[in-house]
């Protein structure tokens, strides 16, 4: 259920639309996420997910996600039951990660 993969820079790590079952666990680089070509949000710290979304919510990719330098990510994947029951802390920090950007979406509504 989980892989380790290295990226160069440049490369898509997954594609707009993309019907996968996974997320990804950034372990070393930096990465982007685009919309239309245009980058919309940047990871840099370890442990960082990214792409949790469409496996949430069960829809495709919304954005594409490319390394902005040579980069390692853990790719999870399968149905969000076995990954949770599979995978408890990684789920925790999901949960987490969830919050966080939520809080922070909400903070520049004040």
């Amino acid at each position: 259920m989980s892989t380790m993969k290295h990226y160069l820079f440049n490369e898509v790590i997954a594609h707009e639309g993309d019907k996968t079952k996974n997320f990804f666990v950034l372990v070393e680089g930096k990465i982007g996420i685009f919309k239309n070509g245009k980058k919309i949000a940047q990871f840099e710290k370890p442990g960082e997910i990214v792409g949790e979304m469409s496996l949430i919510l069960n829809k495709p990719r919304s954005a594409e996600i490319r390394a902005l330098e040579a980069s390692s990510m853990l790719i999870i994947s399968g149905e969000l039951d076995e990954i949770i029951r599979m995978y408890p802390d990684i789920s925790k920090k999901l949960i987490k990660t969830l919050a966080e950007r939520l809080a922070k979406s909400t903070e520049g509504n004040k």
